[in-house]
C-alpha cells in the first residue's frame, strides 16, 4: 500500500472518530452525566385519574379542566367549542413515555432547550405532574424531556407534536353536511345571482343528459354537465382550514368582511334518513322506513387573506378560513360561462332518423334497428340508416359530429355560407327535432348553430371531412 494511500484511510478514520465524538457531546454536553443505551419507560399515568391539564406551547399557555360528567371544559371561557379529541390524544400520549436513552445528575437543563422549554406541561392525576420539553437531539425524530427527576431523556419528538397546538387548533368546527341528493344551488354577489338546479329526465332540454340547468325569468337553459358539477363539487367539498373566531361580534365580521359577504352561497339538498316505525318484525327487530327530509347549507364568503378567504356558516358565530381558489370559483361564477361545451349531445337510442341538407338538396334517412346472434346465442343491436330502403353507412360520420370539441365560442356570431344542416328526429315529447348547422366563420373555424342559436365555434378543417364523407355516401 502506497504511503499517499495509507494516509487517506488514516484521515477518513480521523472524520469518521469526529462525527462519533460530536454525536456523544450533543448527548451529554460539556462531558456532564452518563447515559443509558437501553430504553426504558421513564413516566406512565393513568388517564382515567387525570382531572385537569395545562401546556404552555409558543407563549400561548392553555388550561383545562373535567366536569363532573368527565368531558374536558376550557375554564377560562365556558362557551369555548372544545375538540375533546385533542385534549384525550394529550394524556394518552402520556399514559406511558419511553426513553431512548437517559442523561443523569444533569446540573444544567439550559444546555437541552430545558430551562425555558419548547413546551410545558402540568397534569394533575392521582399527584400533580411537570413536564418539559425541549430541543431537538442531533440524532434526529427525537427531543429532551424532562420529568422533575434530575434527568435528561430522549424521548420521540412526536410527543410534542401531540402539545403543539393553540387555543384556536382545538376549536371543535362546525359539521359540514354530506350534501350528496342535491336539488339547486344559488349563488348571489356583487354582479348578480345565479340560480342552478338539478333534475332528472325534466324535459327542459334536448337530451336528458343534461341534469344541471340555469334559472332565469325566462326559464331553464342546460349547463354543461362537468362545469356545473365541477363548481358545485368545490362548494359540496368545502373543509374549514382554521378556525380564527368562534365566537365573533359584529365588529369582528366586519373585519373578516362578513357583514356584508362577498359572497352567499346557499345549497338545496334532500337528507335520506332510518327512522324507528314502532313496529318490530317476525323476528321482534325493529322495523325501519325511509325518510326524506328537505335541508338547506347557506356559506358567506368574505375578504380574501393571502392564499384563503374567510368564510361561516350562515347566521354562525365561528368563522374560519377557506381555500381562496374556493372563493375564486364562486366570485367568477356565471350562467354564460357554465353553458354547454357540446357540440351536439344525444342519446342515439332516441333518435328515429336524420334529415340532412347538403349542396342545396335534402336527404331522409330512417334509422332501424338489426339484430345480430352469434354462435354463442348473445344478440348485438346495430343502428342501421337507410334511405329509399338502402342502407347508407353513415354512423361513423354521425359518432364524428358528437366528437368535435369547440375550439372557441363567439355569441355574436351569424352564420354566412351553411356547410350542412343536420336534423335528428327523436322519441321525446319535448323536442321531437334537434337541428344542428354548420356555417362558415372564418378560413378556420365553423360556428355551430343548435337548435337555431350559435355560439361555439369548431374546426373548419374537421367540419369539412365530416361533409365531404356524408356527400361521398349520398350520392353513392
Amino acid at each position: 500500500m502506497t504511503r499517499g494511500r495509507k494516509l487517506g484511510l488514516l484521515l477518513l478514520a480521523l472524520a469518521a472518530l469526529l462525527v462519533l465524538t460530536i454525536v456523544v457531546m450533543e448527548l451529554a454536553p460539556d462531558g456532564e452525566g452518563t447515559e443509558e443505551a437501553t430504553a426504558v419507560t421513564i413516566f406512565t399515568l393513568d388517564p382515567d385519574q387525570v382531572t385537569s391539564l395545562t401546556w404552555q406551547y409558543e407563549e400561548e399557555t392553555i388550561s383545562l379542566e373535567k366536569d363532573q360528567e368527565n368531558n374536558w371544559t376550557y375554564p377560562a371561557d365556558a362557551a369555548f367549542p372544545l375538540d375533546q379529541s385533542y385534549p384525550d390524544a394529550m394524556v394518552q400520549a402520556l399514559k406511558e413515555i419511553q426513553a431512548a436513552k437517559t442523561i443523569e445528575n444533569v446540573e444544567d437543563l439550559s444546555e437541552y432547550g430545558l430551562e425555558n422549554a419548547v413546551c410545558s406541561i402540568t397534569v394533575q392525576g392521582e399527584k400533580e405532574y411537570q413536564l418539559a420539553i425541549g430541543e431537538e437531539t442531533g440524532l434526529g425524530g427525537q427531543r429532551y424531556l424532562s420529568i422533575g427527576d434530575g434527568n435528561v431523556y430522549l424521548v420521540d419528538a412526536s410527543l410534542l407534536d401531540t402539545f403543539a397546538l393553540g387555543l384556536y387548533d382545538i376549536v371543535e368546527k362546525e359539521t359540514i353536511p354530506s350534501m350528496t341528493d342535491l336539488r339547486g344551488v344559488q349563488i348571489t354577489t356583487n354582479a348578480g345571482t345565479l340560480e342552478m338546479e338539478y333534475q332528472e329526465d325534466s324535459g327542459l332540454a334536448y337530451s336528458d343528459q343534461y341534469t344541471w340547468f340555469w334559472k332565469t325569468d325566462g326559464g331553464y337553459t342546460a349547463l354543461d354537465t362537468d362545469l356545473a358539477e365541477s363548481l358545485v363539487q368545490n362548494i359540496t367539498g368545502l373543509t374549514w382550514n382554521s378556525c380564527v373566531e368562534y365566537q365573533a361580534s359584529a365588529d369582528d365580521l366586519g373585519r373578516y368582511g362578513l357583514d356584508k359577504p362577498a359572497a352567499t352561497v346557499t345549497v338545496r339538498y334532500t337528507e335520506t334518513s332510518q327512522v324507528e316505525t314502532n313496529e318490530t318484525d317476525e323476528n321482534g327487530e325493529p322495523v325501519y322506513e325511509t325518510q326524506q327530509t328537505d335541508k338547506t347549507f347557506v356559506l358567506e364568503l368574505g375578504d380574501y387573506d393571502g392564499d384563503t378567504c374567510y368564510a361561516r356558516l350562515g347566521g354562525s358565530s365561528m368563522v374560519y378560513q377557506v381555500d381562496g381558489t374556493l372563493c375564486d370559483a364562486i366570485l367568477a361564477a356565471n350562467g354564460t360561462d357554465l353553458l354547454p361545451q357540446d357540440v351536439i349531445l344525444l342519446d342515439w337510442s332516441q333518435v328515429t332518423g336524420v334529415e340532412i341538407q347538403l349542396d342545396g338538396e335534402a336527404y331522409t334517412l330512417e334509422k332501424t334497428v338489426q339484430e345480430t346472434t352469434d354462435e354463442d346465442g348473445a344478440t348485438t343491436e346495430t343502428y342501421v340508416y337507410q334511405r329509399d330502403g338502402k342502407t347508407v353507412e353513415i354512423t361513423d360520420a354521425l359518432d364524428r359530429l358528437q366528437e368535435l370539441e369547440p375550439t372557441g365560442s363567439d355569441a355574436n356570431a351569424a352564420g354566412n355560407k351553411t356547410e350542412i344542416v343536420f336534423t335528428f328526429q327523436q322519441d321525446n315529447a319535448s323536442y321531437p327535432a334537434v337541428e344542428l348547422a354548420f356555417y362558415q366563420y372564418d378560413s378556420s373555424s365553423c360556428l355551430v348553430g343548435l337548435n337555431g342559436e350559435t355560439r361555439l365555434l369548431v374546426d373548419r378543417d374537421s367540419v369539412l371531412e365530416i361533409v365531404d364523407t356524408v356527400r361521398e355516401l349520398l350520392t353513392e
